[in-house]
């Protein structure tokens, strides 16, 4: 292999490291840090965005994919956490219930309080934080860390979700579509919400109101297959009109 190839592999996983960890990158700053001419970078973005690896801006670009969890928490902070007041109100007083590894549910994990329920994460994060509260009974499925996310996914983890029946699960997906449903940024996440509704009695998704008409990669659950969409919104905000006959909202 060329030189010059081996170059622009080693920068381009640079670069997609740094996207990964801020979310976008501003053209000049980058050329500048990683020592090369800007028209370098445009056609390194150029490649990365036919590859999937990102989606170019005035400017720059950016990421596209899976966030790094301590980034999603921050993402709509305020909207998360008011919809983590709704689903307090969901959580059953007893039985079994799934959480997914989402930063929404996540923060509903912060407002949890003692109760007798079982919860199995498919989050890291948030079965850590359950675990040091002590306040409810915590397991975690087994699986493939998906790193930029902390989702555990794969065979493992689905086998270990089939062993229950939850009385409630309650996730939040990538973005939601009137046309498409719950969508995923990756398969191995979609999978993983696909097996969280076949074990679930009921099921719950939690999502703020900026991903709502959005579109991700990967398909996960029909509208039909939600039993509560909560958002940050009132019920009755005109914004939820393409969702309220199919699903009932919070």
């Amino acid at each position: 292999m060329l030189q010059g190839s081996i170059d622009s592999e080693n920068r381009r996983s640079q670069l997609g490291e740094i996207l990964r960890s801020k979310g976008a990158v501003i053209l000049g700053e980058i050329a500048s840090k990683l020592g090369v001419s800007e028209m370098t970078i445009r056609r390194d973005l150029k490649e990365m965005e036919h590859n999937g690896m990102a989606r170019r801006v005035r400017g720059g670009a950016v990421a596209v994919g899976p966030e790094l969890f301590q980034r999603r928490i921050n993402t709509a902070a305020g909207a998360k956490k008011e919809i983590a007041k709704k689903l307090s109100s969901l959580l059953p007083d007893s039985g079994a219930v799934g959480f997914d590894a989402s930063s929404t549910i996540y923060q509903l994990a912060h407002k949890l309080e003692p109760r007798d329920i079982s919860i199995l994460c498919t989050g890291i994060e948030t079965a850590s934080l359950l675990s040091r509260s002590r306040k409810v009974s915590v397991s975690i499925s087994g699986g493939t860390i998906e790193e930029t996310t902390g989702a555990l996914v794969g065979p493992l983890a689905i086998a270990s979700i089939e062993q229950y029946v939850f009385t409630r699960s309650f996730v939040s997906p990538t973005c939601i579509s009137p046309e498409f449903g719950v969508m995923e940024a990756t398969v191995a996440g979609a999978q993983i919400k696909m097996a969280l509704r076949e074990a679930s009695k009921s099921l719950v998704v939690a999502i703020d109101s900026t991903k709502l008409g959005e579109s991700a990669m990967a398909r996960a659950l029909q509208l039909e297959e939600i039993d509560i969409l909560v958002t940050e919104l009132n019920p009755h905000d005109h914004a939820l009109d393409d969702f309220r006959e199919r699903v009932e909202i919070l």
